[in-house]
């Protein structure tokens, strides 16, 4: 059987979407259905919504290798960017829905005059140039993007002050035109992720990301020839919906989850990719990911592991622990190659995963804390809250626990609001931990498990208040809390 090198950063494929080389990506990334609406040619806008650490970066990734491979249009423009670099072309600091809805709409302008300078070798990232006004917003509406924007910066550049014109080269009047006789028609992709990456839940960033979404919908649909896709976390936009301007924007969003079989198909890929690249004239870099997977996953992982009571096949533990997130998913199990290759072992079992739990369990803890924090600032506390007691309860003991390890140790007075609500009672955190995904309904073998969006009202529901249903602190967390 092939050996492979476990500690390699590169086995399970980059955790970072959107640092991964591209062609490696391409090659064990996993379509949703979902993604077709993303990839269409003639939707003008499409968002996608997920968690941390489910791949929306990689999705934009991809789609951006997808178009700058011209497989549809050689002419399109292709601009990937982020909304701290959108953030950073301009000064945020008005608090008016209608203000900013109009900024946000010069600054996109404002980043695509400046690609196009990248383009042709003009420096057009100067306001006198790039910023396109308020007032000739107006002027470019059913407009070509491309052919607008150039005849207004073929216009611009002649009033300039000398010392401005003096720093282009001779011949830009003769770039410029060319490069406009070329695209003057072109369709202008704007790709932009984590808009949401620095979200705090207040109304400056209610407003400034809120008018970010109306923003693009006017534009993709005021303007010819410009699409754009972009991502944004479940949370945030869960916070933002409640904004009249987004009352319309359902039909644009797709949610990102994966099933298991999904999941499991991605790191037979992941896997399979690597051997391909490192050995490709092995009999194994032959190996097909579907037919296959149980051959691909003994490279690295036993054929069994103790879970639960019973030897299962490794994906089963790996999906628990992870969460159902693929970013999870590639860091448990480097973390777990890696301490097999420090153990002297040529593949991974329960033991090397064992022992890196109680440090997977701090991340995973810190990556829950940053992504709800804005949403519930005393989340810490708390979590810890449930350190060294009981893995399981039920709606009864849930709320004890809660009620005396939280409540009363705060004071009720001291609590923050929850989701913008004021705290009322410990079912209303106990909900809140089942949203983020702290605790899930238990199926009661270790394996299967109920969670917030396959069941938003689970615990709401009277069967729940009655008792009927075990809720169980999600098995990522339970090392580093120390729950038996």
């Amino acid at each position: 059987m092939l050996s492979l090198d476990l500690n390699d950063k590169e086995l399970f494929g980059n955790d970072a979407g959107e640092d991964e080389t591209p062609s490696v990506l391409e090659s064990y990334f996993i379509d949703l259905d979902d993604f077709a609406e993303f990839y269409s040619q003639t939707q003008n806008l499409c968002v996608a919504s997920a968690r941390k650490g489910m791949g929306k970066s990689a999705l934009l990734n991809k789609f951006a290798y997808t178009l700058e491979r011209c497989e549809n249009d050689c002419t399109a423009i292709v601009i990937r960017t982020t909304g701290n670099a959108l953030l950073g072309l301009g000064d945020f600091n008005d608090k008016d829905p209608a203000y900013l809805e109009n900024y946000w709409k010069q600054i996109i302008c404002k980043k695509i005059n400046i690609e196009i300078g990248k383009t042709i070798g003009i420096a057009l990232s100067n306001d006198k140039i790039s910023m396109v006004e308020a007032a000739e917003l107006e002027g470019i509406k059913n407009r070509n993007i491309v052919g607008s924007l150039l005849s207004r910066i073929n216009g611009k550049i002649p009033t300039l002050d000398i010392e401005l014109k003096s720093s282009f080269p001779e011949n830009w009047q003769s770039h410029l035109n060319q490069y406009q006789d070329r695209h003057k028609d072109s369709t202008v992709w704007l790709l932009v992720d984590d808009i949401d990456a620095k979200y705090v839940d207040n109304n400056e960033y209610q407003n400034r990301i809120g008018s970010f979404f109306t923003a693009i919908r006017g534009l993709a649909n005021e303007v010819n020839n410009l699409k754009i896709r972009s991502t944004v976390r479940t949370d945030v936009w869960n916070n933002l919906r409640h904004l009249e301007d987004l009352d319309k924007w359902e039909q644009y969003i797709i949610e990102i989850n994966w099933t298991k079989r999904q999941l499991r198909d991605m790191l037979s890929k992941r896997i399979l990719s690597y051997v391909q690249r490192k050995h490709p004239l092995s009999k194994e870099a032959q190996y097909r990911y579907v037919e296959n997977y149980d051959k691909i996953f003994n490279l690295v992982f036993m054929s069994k592991i103790p879970w639960s009571g019973r030897p299962r096949e490794p994906f089963d533990p790996i999906k628990i622990l992870s969460n159902n997130r693929p970013r999870w998913m590639g860091q448990l199990c480097r973390m777990a190659a890696r301490q097999a290759y420090k153990t002297n072992n040529a593949i991974i079992g329960i033991n090397q995963i064992d022992e890196i739990l109680e440090q997977f369990g701090k991340y995973r803890k810190n990556d829950l804390i940053k992504e709800h924090k804005h949403q519930y600032s005393d989340l810490d506390k708390l979590i810890d809250a449930f350190r060294t007691k009981s893995r399981e309860y039920n709606y009864k003991n849930l709320l004890e626990i809660i009620s005396k390890n939280y409540v009363f140790r705060t004071g009720a007075k001291k609590i923050p609001s929850i989701d913008g609500v004021m705290y009322s009672s410990p079912a209303q955190l106990g909900s809140f931990l089942y949203k983020i995904g702290f605790i899930s309904n238990s199926h009661g073998d270790g394996v299967g498990f109920t969670h917030y969006y396959e069941d938003p009202d689970l615990f709401n529901t009277q069967i729940n208040i009655n008792n009927e249903l075990i809720w169980a602190i999600y098995p990522s967390y339970r090392k580093y809390l120390n729950i038996k």
